[in-house]
């Protein structure tokens, strides 16, 4: 073959296999409602029926399904962390260093006072037991609306969570402890850095632990209940969030990538990104994870089902344990203008279309509904950016030769 037919051949391979790398359009979500307010979300929180608690500025709210907001009420300062439990009862942690319990209708039925800012809580599914981690370094466990005892763990406490009877809670120094409900340590680690996030799931514990300033490392650890490691991976950047459900752990951040593990340490899947991923939620085998202007659906399998992309920047999402619910919340921020939006799906009764539109905002403090507007996904383009540089770079060099 000649030199000129050889160079032919070669830049219709290279243009047949962008094609077939070039996507449909992206699938997106056509929400069941917004909700938009003043301020910005720091926390949310799905029950087992699909109820949404939100920690929305200076403000607690409680969404139903249906888009119905059944109260907003003042909370002491920032709504930095929330839970919500099955019965509705609404756990605050505020930056007014306070935990704070609402009732069903939104009454404040009990508070107490910590020494810092309260940046982790949780309930239990009745509401009647719940615990929080503060900036004072002290785990507090209360039942019946009574603090039944706390422990001074010496730092800033991350992440707590309850499970099994255990208390898990991860500091910022690198300790990792797990009390039992008296508040007896029944075992702890020292991890290193901080311990940025714990979640515990069928009998095992999952750390997701932070290390440097500048140049940040992060290590994601699983152990049994009772304290054995079964493995660690590390990487070689800011990991900033971490959900495990029993089968899976899935973490994101300044990574480049969305990745999943199995219980047995193996990567299940790498999906690539090129946004910074600040919040994940697993739920019914599924992932959402969200940041920068985008929020990713994968499936079981490492299939991407859609990518919802905003003009404003996504900051949390949340899913209920069965996957049936999503929210995906963002904001605008300024100096003159803040302002944060809840976006809502049911999985069993929303659509996944092709057909991208936009529609009016909604207005502030009410649910409307609403379809998402959005462009082709950035990471498919870059990725696609990417394999047209290397095929340009190879059909160059094969017309140097």
């Amino acid at each position: 073959m000649s030199a000129v037919k050889r160079k032919a051949a070669f830049a219709v391979m290279a243009l047949m296999l962008l094609i077939t790398l070039i996507p449909p359009v992206s699938a997106q979500p056509e929400w069941d409602w917004t909700y938009k307010d003043q301020c910005i979300v720091f926390s949310m929180d799905f029950n087992h029926r699909g109820d949404l608690a939100v920690g929305f500025g200076y403000d607690a709210i409680l969404l139903k399904p249906n888009g119905t907001r059944v109260f907003k009420v003042p909370t002491r300062d920032f709504a930095y962390s929330i839970a919500l439990s099955d019965n509705d009862y609404t756990l605050v942690g505020t930056r007014g260093f306070f935990v704070q319990l609402f009732d069903p209708s939104g009454k404040l039925v009990y508070e107490y006072k910590t020494g810092d800012q309260v940046w982790a809580v949780d309930i239990s599914g009745d509401g009647k037991t719940f615990v929080a981690g503060s900036q004072d370094g002290w785990v507090y466990y209360f039942r019946d609306k009574k603090l039944l005892w706390k422990r001074d763990t010496g730092a800033p406490i991350w992440g707590v969570q309850m499970y099994k009877g255990l208390i898990i809670a991860g500091n910022n120094e690198g300790r990792l402890l797990v009390f039992d409900s008296s508040g007896k340590i029944l075992w702890e680690k020292n991890l290193g850095g901080r311990v940025w996030r714990v979640k515990a799931a069928g009998d095992k514990i999952a750390a997701l632990v932070v290390k440097g300033e500048t140049s940040v490392k992060s290590k994601l650890y699983l152990f049994t209940v009772n304290g054995s490691e079964l493995w660690h991976r590390e990487f070689d950047d800011y990991v900033r969030d971490m959900d495990f459900d029993g089968r899976r752990i899935v973490v994101g951040g300044d990574i480049g990538e969305i990745d999943a593990f199995a219980v047995n340490g193996s990567e299940l899947y790498s999906v690539p990104n090129f946004e910074v991923v600040w919040d994940i939620s697993l739920g019914g085998g599924y992932t959402l994870a969200g940041g920068g202007k985008d929020a990713f659906f994968i499936n079981s399998s490492g299939d991407v089902e859609w990518i919802y992309e905003t003009n404003e920047s996504i900051e949390h999402v949340a899913m209920s344990d069965d996957g049936r619910y999503l929210a995906v919340s963002h904001k605008v921020f300024s100096k003159v203008v803040c302002e944060g939006t809840i976006d809502f799906l049911d999985r069993e009764k929303g659509r996944i279309t092709r057909t991208l539109s936009s529609s009016s905002p909604a207005e502030p403090q009410q649910t409307t509904q609403r379809t998402s507007s959005s462009g082709n996904s950035r990471a498919v383009t870059g990725i696609l950016v990417l394999v047209l540089l290397t095929l340009v770079g190879l059909a160059w060099k094969e017309m140097r030769e």
